[in-house]
């Protein structure tokens, strides 16, 4: 059974799995955030890192497929651009506008002005672009084990977002046949590159941690150009013996992005949980509002609290505020991707599949 057979885009696990890859990043960070010491890894790569890859993987399939789907390419960015930003930027103004001010509470000592704030959304507005992005808020947060940063994840939003731009113009201008090569290429040249980079001590930090991102998604558009010819009985065992080579070696953020997003899909089209996020797909603002919940936590509770109360407290935190986003926000933002089609169905509790 190939993968275009196996995988159905109207009932899968995939909202549920999102989900997991957000709590993950969470847990990962919970070492960091909490004052426990360096997050786990696994083969060369944080579990944070982990995620993401999953994250990249799933929307360079499911974002492909969107762009081949017939939609013209205004309606492609403005679905991409309501996908994103509007959440994004409640939560750049909530965590300027409310957690700032309220972390005074617990820390007295930290100070901000309005201009501090409006800093942090003016230069962070597209996206937490590289090197404009601003992550503190005055001297808000010198209290916590990991200091002056508000929203630290938010800044692979960026790079999400050029993915779009780059598959939606290569849609544009090549035939799909000249596409899946292209992607091909894309994956072996960042994962190769990602390999170099890694090996030069030289090279900024920001390139060895954004190849492996465009790694995954190149691999997950590939997955989707090429989903005929992901066979079952052989890409299984392959995939799984990809990722036990990667940890092995060391290599996770060179080998692993295309075998585990390729995993993951077989897992959504497996696992019985097609109804996780059907209705409130919360992931999203999980993975938006769970760093500054955790800085929040790490205000009140102080240092040594152990590690797996400081992620109990912090996702008890953040579902609410997921939950208050996706249903208040990112839906609302949603029911104007297609129009009043679109609204229409949503208020009648229809379903998005695609992130």
């Amino acid at each position: 059974m190939s993968l275009k057979s196996a995988f159905d885009p109207r009932s899968n696990s995939l909202n549920a799995i999102r989900l997991g890859l957000a709590l993950l990043v969470m847990v990962s960070h919970s070492w960091a955030l909490g004052g426990a010491g360096a997050e786990p890894e696994l083969g060369g790569a944080n579990l944070g890192t982990w995620a993401v890859f999953g994250f990249f993987g799933i929307s360079g399939y499911l974002i492909t497929r969107s762009r081949l789907s017939g939609h013209s390419v205004r309606q492609f960015y403005r679905a991409r651009f309501l996908r994103l930003f509007p959440g994004f930027l409640v939560c750049l103004l909530a965590v300027a506008f409310v957690f700032a001010p309220l972390s005074r509470l617990w820390d007295p000592a930290g100070s901000f002005s309005i201009l501090d704030q409006l800093g942090y959304i003016l230069r962070n507005i597209l996206l937490y672009p590289p090197f404009l992005g601003q992550y503190d808020i005055g001297s808000t947060l010198s209290a916590v084990p990991f200091t002056d940063v508000w929203n630290g994840p938010l800044w692979t939003l960026f790079w999400e977002a050029s993915c779009y731009v780059l598959v939606g113009l290569a849609a544009s201008l090549l035939p799909r046949r000249v596409l899946g090569p292209l992607m091909a290429a894309t994956l072996v040249i960042a994962s190769v590159a990602t390999l170099a980079a890694e090996q030069n001590p030289v090279v900024p930090l920001l390139i060895t941690r954004t190849l492996p991102m465009l790694a995954a998604f190149a691999g997950g558009a590939v997955m989707f150009l090429y989903d005929e010819k992901f066979i079952r009985r052989w890409a299984v065992p392959g995939a799984v013996g990809i990722l036990i080579l990667s940890v092995l070696t060391q290599t996770a953020t060179t080998l692993a992005p295309l075998p585990f997003t390729y995993l993951l899909f077989v897992l959504s089209a497996i696992i019985p949980l097609q109804q996780v996020g059907s209705r409130f797909d919360v992931s999203y603002g999980v993975y938006i509002y769970g760093w500054p919940v955790q800085q929040v936590v790490a205000l009140i509770a102080g240092d040594g609290l152990p590690v797996w109360v400081f992620v109990a407290l912090s996702v008890a935190g953040t579902v609410p505020l997921a939950y208050l986003s996706c249903r208040y926000v990112e839906q609302p933002a949603l029911a104007f991707k297609n129009g009043r089609a679109a609204a229409t169905v949503l208020a009648a509790g229809g379903k998005n599949r695609t992130r």
